[in-house]
């Protein structure tokens, strides 16, 4: 029997379950394994010679696109699961490691060390950004670069006292759709954004039931003086800041995208 409800309001609130980890790492694969164009960019700007260091790798695709003889590299995260993934497709130029970005523990240093893909975001306090930057001070080699992509909330976002809400839609392996919808609301107060991910698996298909979780996670949303602030506090000087991957300008009030090659001074 159909339930029919007279007003939205009448409805019963959607629920969602908590995103496993590795249902997760699967779900990031499957969003993001043929997206190529922020590697294309990193291996422009990234040296030709000598080992990388990249933190938050997940499930290896920027290591794997950017290792190569020259230019070994070096993927760490924390989530296993991601890492198993990672695993399934090696490169003979890149190798991953189990470890926290907060504590990078490496004897030889880097030529270059890079943080993709908003991964620093994923740091919501100053103090822990701090840590993770001195770390990257002491496993770079002397004159290293440091390249991170950073989200910066944009003006119109930080004037929205609401969520705002975006969504996507992809083929789920074996059949349905995965539909994903993302909820942003800015918190002043700590600088922060709220983030919350809402996966809608649909498996459309008789006898396999709707599913749905979702994570929320604080991610940083520093302004881009308060980021330079703490890149200089940690002896990191920026060389070059771009907006997106084609080398534009950054424009702080139009885009949210922040690419940044800094060297140590």
């Amino acid at each position: 029997m159909v339930t029919i409800y007279h007003d939205y309001q009448d409805e019963p609130a959607d629920v969602f379950l908590r995103l496993p980890e590795e249902l997760a790492a699967g779900l990031y694969a499957l969003e993001m394994e043929n997206f190529s164009e922020d590697c294309v960019f990193f291996d422009k700007v990234l040296p030709e010679h000598g080992a990388v260091l990249e933190m938050g790798c997940g499930t290896g695709r920027v290591a794997r696109y950017l290792g190569k003889m020259s230019r070994p590299v070096t993927g760490i995260d924390i989530s296993l699961s991601m890492l198993r993934l990672a695993m399934q497709h090696q490169s003979p130029y890149c190798s991953f490691v189990c470890m926290d970005m907060l504590a990078p523990a490496f004897r030889q240093p880097f030529a270059a060390i890079l943080i993709p893909y908003n991964t620093l975001n994923l740091l919501p306090t100053e103090e822990k950004i701090r840590r993770c930057l001195l770390g990257c001070k002491a496993h770079l080699r002397r004159e290293g670069t440091l390249i991170v992509q950073l989200f910066i909330p944009t003006e119109d976002f930080l004037g929205k006292d609401r969520t705002t809400f975006q969504f996507q839609m992809f083929d789920r392996q074996g059949g349905g759709r995965i539909i994903k919808e993302i909820l942003k609301k800015y918190l002043p107060d700590s600088q922060t954004v709220q983030l919350e991910e809402r996966f809608r698996i649909r498996p459309m298909q008789a006898g396999l039931p709707n599913e749905d979780y979702h994570t929320i996670t604080a991610i940083a949303g520093f302004p881009l003086e308060k980021w330079l602030t703490l890149f200089t506090e940690a002896n990191f000087e920026p060389q070059h800041i771009w907006g997106n991957y084609n080398n534009a300008t950054y424009a702080g009030s139009a885009s949210s995208c922040c690419l940044l090659v800094l060297k140590q001074q």
